[in-house]
């Protein structure tokens, strides 16, 4: 988080119901930028072929026609994923610095994520959907405090949480489209960076509006092709900008979640075998330069004025995946694929300290067991490989009080494992053929 210019220069239901209910919570990143996914069942084969649909509800976060795969009555699906995070941070020009300390430190977090879908079949042609989710999410702190670099940052922590009731409809056999509206909480819980006069935290959240669609295409049993768009979601963060011990003021700021369209093919090639196929966009260059705007004095600075900047200027996200399923038996199921995740952070000066992201590969294996005709279990794990000592070069934390940049590297690295339940009520006899 930059330092105020001017104060630098003036100062220096049952169990299905049950799980459900438990909604979406975010403290790390596990996709590009601080993104989420969400799937116990496709993370086992690294996202690829979530927006083609199948037997899980999960592919709703990506393609919300996908809901028309949903069995005969009332279905739930959860899943949770465990993220390991490690984040070793290593300033090289520690002497530049204005302050000592070590010029290393974790910056790591581990995190819970979560997501509960529900589907309710209203008849052959028409599903009633809704999901909770955390579309975004991040939480990175410091292990050491002390470290040169904390003009920078010491902690944040961002919590989403998405609401979007769905509907979706076979228009012909095989061609189901979808509609919904997202309803989003944004929480900027806590962004801390010290300076010599305290520690400087900002705290603000909002709630946003906006939709999902999708459509979906399963000219056979054998085959889906699904694509799914999630709007964008503008937030007016309101909260407080603080410096311990001598001052407070109420802030606002102005920032837009990106929009996110996927592709998703799904293509039997035996009766127990599939192939997944997966493309993903976000636009995360919506993130640029965002302004902390005062909304009341703050030592000596009037309303209106930018008190301190979130220094993005990131490109678009992509990822492209590869995977595929067998069947060992009739309740055991085995996955496994791969994908490449393009970073929106394009080099030094676009990563962040607190957010260290690369372009990354995962690794992915997973099972799926019935363990009766209306109940599944799910169980994934990944591997996510990072650039390594990926470098940054982030500006002083103010231009007027002439602190040097921060260079360093970053070395990070991820492990996910991720469980999911799915049960089924009312019938357990799939509705729809294809891909059952």
């Amino acid at each position: 988080m930059q330092i105020m210019k001017k104060y630098w220069k003036r100062h220096r239901m049952t169990r299905g119901a049950a799980i459900f209910v438990l909604a979406a919570s975010a403290q790390g990143a596990a996709a590009g930028g601080f993104g989420i996914e969400q799937s116990a069942y496709y993370q086992g084969m690294s996202f690829a072929g979530a927006a083609a649909g199948g037997p899980s509800l999960t592919s709703i976060a990506w393609n919300p026609a996908t809901a028309n795969f949903a069995d005969k009555g009332l279905s739930f699906e959860s899943s949770f994923s465990v993220v390991l995070m490690s984040a070793d941070l290593t300033v090289t020009n520690p002497q530049d610095q204005l302050v000592t300390g070590p010029s290393d430190t974790n910056i790591g977090r581990n995190a819970i994520v979560g997501a509960s879908f529900a589907t309710w079949r209203v008849d052959s042609k028409t599903v009633l959907a809704l999901s909770f989710t955390a579309p975004f999410g991040l939480g990175t702190k410091v292990q050491n405090p002390d470290w040169v670099g904390r003009y920078q940052g010491l902690t944040t922590e961002v919590f989403n949480l998405n609401a979007a009731p769905i509907i979706s409809y076979e228009l012909l056999p095989g061609l189901s489209i979808a509609a919904g509206v997202q309803v989003d909480f944004f929480n900027l819980k806590r962004q801390t960076a010290d300076t010599p006069f305290g520690v400087a935290i900002l705290r603000g959240d909002d709630y946003g509006v906006g939709y999902v669609a999708g459509i979906n295409y399963a000219p056979t049993a054998d085959t889906s092709i699904g694509l799914g768009f999630r709007s964008a979601i503008d937030h007016t963060v309101e909260g407080h900008l603080t410096l311990s011990g001598l001052d407070e003021a109420p802030i606002k700021a102005s920032l837009t979640l990106p929009e996110m369209l996927s592709l998703g093919v799904r293509q039997s090639i035996s009766p127990t075998t599939r192939l997944l196929a997966e493309v993903e966009w976000v636009n995360w260059s919506r993130f640029g330069n965002i302004p902390i705007e005062l909304q009341g004095a703050f030592l000596g600075m009037p309303p209106g004025a930018t008190a301190s900047n979130l220094e993005f200027n990131w490109r678009d996200g992509w990822l492209f995946a590869l995977g595929g399923e067998y069947d060992w038996s009739r309740s055991l199921t085995l996955r496994t694929g791969v994908a490449y995740e393009i970073s929106p952070v394009d080099g030094p000066k676009t990563r962040l300290v607190q957010d260290p992201d690369s372009n990354r590969v995962w690794a992915s294996l997973g099972a799926s067991y019935m363990i009766s005709p209306s109940t599944r279990w799910d169980v994934s794990y990944s591997h996510v490989f990072f650039e390594d000592n990926a470098p940054f070069d982030r500006v002083g934390a103010s231009t007027q009080f002439a602190t040097p940049s921060l260079l360093g590297t970053a070395d990070v690295s991820m492990e996910v494992l991720s469980f999911g339940f799915k049960t089924v009520w009312g019938g357990a006899e799939p509705a729809a053929a294809a891909l059952k």
